[in-house]
């Protein structure tokens, strides 16, 4: 018995055309990104809009120490003793006690001053450093948290297959597998158990497979995409359609 592959699919809300698009059969891996390992390193500047403004002076400190005397920044811009003093100043405002409207005001002109300093100290740091990891944690700034590639992922677990609310109609479900793009089904009957045949992909773990011929045992299998490519096949299931 053959199956007419054009009556095969896969019905799931969130299905686009790119992935309805990619045979399931295909067995070409997806490239693998770029590995990031000699990848630059970069700044992170968070810190100088989120931490408060004691944490700020606490964080401008450590930056000063470590960049004072250190070969790997001859020339600083702008100077390691003008961002210490403009540190010293909002460090002054905030331990005090005096919360006049004065005070307020001169604490919001403080801070930003000292932010911009430290941007400009970072702009000269990472140029300077040349992106170079070793480099910049000798700075005492935070560091970009660098991004590892997933690798392959793991084959789907846990393929269930029922019947569906209509004729001809198989409902296909598998665990959903972390940091997959889409998830590719291939179904082949019962009668012929080697002839896989593609069924559309889907975002979600889960697909109603439609078409089928009512009666017949089918076998369904699914894989995982993700950025390194497909995972292995899952274990197959077997169902008959009504």
């Amino acid at each position: 018995m053959t199956i007419d592959t054009s009556s095969i699919h896969a019905s799931t809300v969130g299905d686009t055309a790119a992935e309805a698009s990619t045979p399931a059969t295909s067995t070409t891996p997806v490239p693998s990104p770029p590995i990031t390992a000699n990848k630059p390193a970069k700044i992170a500047l968070t810190f100088i809009a989120k931490d408060n403004d004691k944490t700020l002076v606490v964080a401008t400190s450590q930056i000063v120490n470590a960049m004072t005397g250190n070969t790997n920044y001859p020339a600083p811009v702008p100077t390691l003793a003008a961002v210490t003093a403009a540190s010293a100043a909002l460090f002054a405002v905030v331990n005090t006690a005096n919360a006049s409207k004065l005070t307020i005001a001169t604490r919001r002109q403080l801070r930003p001053a000292l932010a911009a300093l430290l941007r400009q100290l970072a702009q000269y740091v990472q140029t300077t450093s040349n992106g170079d990891r070793v480099v910049l944690m000798g700075s005492g700034f935070p560091l970009q948290r660098s991004r590892q590639p997933v690798g392959v992922l793991p084959a789907p677990a846990n393929l269930r297959l029922s019947r569906g609310k209509v004729s001809g109609q198989l409902r296909a479900r598998c665990k959903v597998v972390a940091q997959a793009a889409s998830y590719q089904w291939q179904i082949a009957s019962a009668l012929a158990p080697t002839v896989w045949l593609p069924a559309n992909p889907t975002v979600a773990a889960h697909a109603n497979l439609e078409g089928l011929t009512p009666g017949t045992q089918y076998i369904v299998r699914v894989r995982a995409i993700g950025s390194s490519g497909p995972s292995d096949w899952s274990e197959a299931a077997m169902q008959i359609a009504m």
